[in-house]
């Protein structure tokens, strides 16, 4: 990531409820890498192997400092920042980019007001946030416009890093202090998008560089500096921190900031990079599963890796939701019989519907659908298995032949 990026980054907590396991089977793993951190790329996690999938920089030449995405309709958000010499001094622009994760076709947004430091995308809500400026903020990527949802008041001055909990009206901010003359802190601060409410943890024993969430677990995980490096699994309501694995025990290279999770097979993806001379650089990317620590380790890349992003796989039809419903009930993602039934029953009758070609049809029942779903959920429904449901169901509407 540039600069802005390299001060605020993700984060996500632990989710009471059980969770249905995701529907996605595989998937990519994208990362912004180049010299002039512009290309997208594809990269292959145990070989190392970078293929480039468009180059992103633009007439100005700007940089890629933040990505995320939707997978349900395979579009990748970016914000690119390109720096400019006029009689005026230097001008800095940001732009939202929305690009096709299979052909590459991207659209940019007009300027930006505000700088970005991370861009998370709810795909329950369908919203992008922007956290900048001591603050959060809807960003729309067509647009640019911004709506402060948050102001986060006293922040550290070190990193700082956001993640969206789908579908629960949660932001966690990661607010880490570099603690210059003394030991570094860290500490998450929750945001309810809705009242713009923040509160914030206890500080934690060991804070963490990097941090991600899996929404098959429903959980937090953050990447410890040393010693030994850990991948640890975070509590935000009371900072307790719970070793998921060790990795790069002699502490070699550099923690970067880039971190992404494939969710069905618990994988979490982060980047170190070393110096193997004063001129060249080298990173490799740590592959861990988050439930058993086992992990794996790259070949070395020949390039940068500044940013990265996991776009699963999503197989959805009629069927396979309904199975969901089913799933989440015998696994308690769903506590309540009553409302599985009639979530079925939606599901039917829209399933027949668009067997029929009635999509309009269908879509209204499957509006329905998702509807009761996001009104049951935290209640009957958890907060994980409502995103999974939702996605599947806008999914279906979009999708009708």
């Amino acid at each position: 990531m540039a600069f802005l990026a390299a001060s605020l980054l993700a984060a996500i907590p632990i989710l009471g409820q059980a969770v249905v396991a995701g529907a996605a089977a595989a998937g990519t793993l994208f990362a912004i890498t180049g010299p002039n951190q512009s290309v997208l790329s594809r990269v292959d996690p145990v070989t190392g192997i970078i293929t480039p999938f468009e180059d992103l920089a633009g007439a100005d030449q700007g940089q890629l400092v933040t990505i995320t995405g939707d997978p349900a309709s395979h579009r990748i958000f970016a914000v690119r920042s390109s720096v400019t010499f006029d009689p005026n001094g230097i001008s800095v622009k940001n732009e939202a980019l929305s690009i096709n994760s299979q052909t590459g076709a991207f659209s940019v947004s007009p300027p930006l007001n505000l700088p970005v430091g991370q861009i998370a995308f709810d795909p329950s809500a369908k919203v992008l946030y922007n956290l900048s400026a001591n603050g959060v903020f809807t960003l729309d990527p067509i647009t640019g416009g911004e709506t402060l949802v948050a102001t986060l008041g006293d922040v550290s001055s070190g990193i700082l890093a956001m993640a969206v909990v789908p579908g629960a009206h949660t932001i966690y901010v990661n607010n880490f202090g570099l603690g210059f003359g003394g030991p570094a802190t860290d500490q998450l601060l929750t945001v309810n998008t809705q009242t713009g409410a923040v509160s914030s943890s206890p500080l934690l024993t060991q804070p963490v560089r990097i941090i991600s969430y899996d929404p098959s677990l429903g959980a937090v995980f953050g990447a410890t500096e040393c010693c030994p490096r850990q991948l640890v699994r975070i509590d935000p309501a009371t900072g307790t921190e719970v070793s998921a694995g060790t990795f790069d025990n002699n502490n070699n290279g550099s923690l970067q900031f880039a971190m992404a999770v494939d969710p069905a097979s618990h994988t979490v993806f982060m980047d170190i990079q070393t110096f193997p001379s004063f001129l060249t650089t080298q990173d490799q990317i740590v592959s861990m599963n988050d439930q058993t620590g086992a992990t794996t380790v790259s070949a070395p890349i020949d390039q940068i890796v500044w940013s990265l992003y996991f776009e699963p796989v999503v197989v959805i039809t009629p069927e396979s939701i309904m199975a969901d419903v089913r799933t989440a009930l015998a696994s308690g993602a769903i506590t309540s019989a009553g409302v599985a039934t009639s979530l079925l029953a939606k599901l039917d009758a829209a399933s027949a519907a668009r067997s029929r070609g009635q999509c309009n049809v269908a879509a209204s029942v499957y509006q329905a659908f998702i509807d009761e779903v996001n009104a049951q959920s935290a209640k009957s429904v958890g907060a994980a298995t409502t995103t999974q449901l939702v996605t599947a169901a806008q999914f279906l509407i979009a999708s009708c032949p």
